[in-house]
């Protein structure tokens, strides 16, 4: 009889120059786990699920799911500091984001004046049961928006302990580019990228090399990079379905997906979602791909990902369908 093949270890990776370190895979807490219609019990076991296997990045946003996300993973956490100390875990949240249907709306309020941001943080501190947040993003902030107003009144809240490191959370390759040439007091950039996304590499290793930590959001192109298969459909299928057609940015990510789907499923050395998360992780100046999931299934998949098993060759196809297409749904 064949032994059952050990699960790889977790990786960890720094996280910029900020001297903290993080696993290579993180646990993104939003979209269709957070819902209330998604039972706490069962988001409770895909978070209990990556602290066995050694994730410690935990993302999560005051706004997601109605506003239900961040409270709830703070009672999960508060539940889980008994075994899984806070001080090994990297917690990050976000603010600047008034609406709560990030995830399906592309429709979003925004408001970045350091009143409503300190507010935010303050509330985020409650929700997740913290003294402080290791990581506190500015989610969609534009550049117009990034004030000296603003700028005093978070390093004012850096320095009274409201959190460690100071990141923004966009899709914009102008606010990316301004992170990597004006460094100034932010640490950590949240992105979309995958393999459908390569024109960011560019300005990822521009961040890198400005001492910014690189997560890498949407690596599955929110799902379009996956073959579908047949299931038991359950509500949270409908969900990200409903997404994946009413959000401008993922029906750019559906309409470019295609091809690079098919090459993905060729590849035979892993699932096609290890395959995804391979070819990311692959690139050293990403700290760590956030993977978003309502399936301990699907999460050990992933957290299985072996990064060295997608052959240099495999990776070219990868490059060729991306130039071939000549698509990006990239801004």
């Amino acid at each position: 009889m064949t032994s059952p093949v050990a699960p790889p270890p977790m990786t960890y990776r720094a996280l910029g120059s900020s001297g903290l370190q993080v696993s290579q895979i993180g646990l993104g807490c939003s979209g269709f786990w957070g819902n209330r219609r998604f039972p706490e019990a069962e988001a409770e076991r895909i978070v209990r699920r990556a602290l066995e296997r050694g994730v410690t990045l935990f993302d999560t946003g005051h706004n997601y799911a109605a506003f239900n996300a961040e409270p709830r993973l703070g009672r999960i956490l508060q539940r889980a500091f008994a075994t899984h100390p806070r001080d090994g875990l990297v917690i990050s949240s976000k603010a600047g984001t008034l609406t709560g249907q990030a995830g399906i709306s592309g429709a979003e309020q925004r408001d970045f004046s350091p009143a409503a941001i300190e507010r935010s943080c303050a509330a985020s501190l409650r929700n997740l049961h913290c003294d402080h947040l290791d990581i506190f993003q500015l989610h969609g902030i534009g550049l117009e928006q990034i004030s000296d107003e603003l700028l005093t009144a978070l390093e004012r809240m850096r320095r009274s302990g409201m959190f460690r490191l100071l990141g923004i959370n966009t899709h914009t390759g102008a606010v990316m580019r301004h992170l990597a040439e004006r460094r100034g007091p932010f640490d950590v950039a949240l992105i979309d990228y995958n393999a459908l996304q390569q024109d960011r590499e560019p300005v990822i290793a521009t961040m890198h090399a400005a001492g910014i930590g690189v997560l890498a959001g949407t690596v599955l192109a929110q799902g379009h990079l996956l073959p579908a298969r047949p299931r038991v459909p359950r509500l949270a299928d409908a969900w990200y379905l409903a997404r994946a057609w009413l959000k401008p940015s993922s029906r750019a990510l559906m309409r470019s997906a295609k091809a690079m789907q098919r090459t993905i499923a060729r590849v035979g050395s892993q699932a096609p979602a290890q395959t995804a998360f391979a070819y990311v992780l692959q690139n050293p100046a990403v700290a760590s791909g956030v993977l978003g999931t309502t399936r301990v299934a699907s999460l050990d998949q992933v957290l299985d990902t072996r990064v060295e098993m997608l052959a240099p060759q495999e990776r070219e196809r990868l490059v060729a369908t991306f130039q071939q297409t000549g698509a990006s749904p990239s801004q």
